[in-house]
């Protein structure tokens, strides 16, 4: 190994014992021995956590969640998030509605029991007395779709979240500006995210830990 080489690993060495200390110093939540989630952060305004997440993106960290007590203006395209898949699904709902409710009229009404009723006739002409059943089974698997699609493309059902096991968040969720960058970041680094998030302004900077689940307590 020459000089240079001794030189990288002594740096890199360095930066470890850094970075390992640095982790120490940060508030835990959760549990200690579990896996690290994510590395916690507070802001204090919205235009922060717009700013921190566009630094975020900059740096090609990509790992990470925001949570607002409201919808913030330009965060979504600042965390360069895909436009959902929700409206295709709610109008391919809409669509089958509109399919199963004219098949379940016309088919009995022309096929199976063609009668004739107040001289209406049995053919495509009879379409203005289908229009009421058409609306309400559109209107009804459409608001399905949209319910459920929007609780599964959500990550729901999911009966806790990490973030929970951190004080402040749990507390402040509903009127605070957080960010969690997560430890499955290929980027991801307790001392150079920690100084980052200094740098960009956050607060109350926080190691968040998996929380140890309770062993079956006997009879």
């Amino acid at each position: 190994m020459n000089s240079r080489q001794s030189f990288r690993a002594l740096n890199r060495a360095t930066q470890q014992g850094r970075a390992t200390k640095m982790s120490h110093h940060l508030p835990i939540a959760g549990s200690k021995d579990e896996p690290l989630y994510a590395i916690g952060a507070r802001f204090d305004t919205p235009e922060a956590l717009v700013g921190a997440v566009e630094r975020l993106q900059i740096e090609g960290i990509t790992a990470y969640e925001c949570f607002t007590p409201y919808p913030v203006h330009g965060l979504a395209e600042s965390m360069r998030l895909p436009k959902s898949i929700l409206s295709f699904l709610v109008l391919g709902g809409g669509a089958s509605g509109i399919l199963i409710a004219l098949l379940m009229e016309i088919i009995p009404s022309t096929l199976i029991y063609p009668l004739v009723v107040d001289g209406k006739p049995l053919n495509l002409l009879a379409l203005p007395q289908y229009i009421p059943i058409v609306v309400a089974l559109t209107l009804m698997i459409g608001a399905i779709t949209a319910v459920f699609g929007m609780i599964l493309l959500g990550g729901m059902p999911r009966l806790n979240n990490p973030m929970f096991a951190w004080d402040l968040f749990a507390k402040q969720a509903s009127r605070g500006f957080f960010l969690a960058v997560e430890a499955r970041d290929k980027k991801f680094s307790n001392f150079g995210l920690t100084e980052l998030l200094h740098e960009l302004g956050a607060g109350d900077i926080t190691a968040i830990h998996q929380e140890a689940l309770e062993p079956p307590q006997g009879n």
